[in-house]
């Protein structure tokens, strides 16, 4: 059973408002139980998001374009992205990595 912690952090990786109607915690938690990771959990849902988004189109009207066909590659893109992460397993610490200014 997916911990308020995990439920947490897919929140955060997938972009999911805690009002959000359609991924209830339920759902996410089922989502979490069945995949290997929050990170493979979050890269199903952006995939969803993209089927959702398939059908959008530019638009251009009165010298105004709308690129709305960008929502999909971006949630593709996003699921792509998550898919490559590698696990991570946490000590319930927190750490810091440095960082160089160029």
């Amino acid at each position: 059973m997916a911990t308020q912690d995990e439920l947490d952090a897919l929140h955060r990786v997938a972009n999911i408002p805690a009002s959000d109607a359609t991924y209830t915690d339920t759902l996410l938690a089922s989502y979490i139980d069945s995949s290997s990771s929050i990170e493979a959990a979050a890269a199903r849902i952006w995939r969803e998001r993209a089927a959702l988004l398939a059908g959008m189109v530019d638009t251009t009207e009165s010298g105004s374009s709308r690129k709305l066909s960008d929502l999909h590659k971006n949630a593709l893109g996003m699921a792509a992205g998550l898919d490559g992460v590698d696990v991570v397993t946490r000590t319930g610490r927190s750490f810091t990595t440095p960082i160089e200014r160029q």
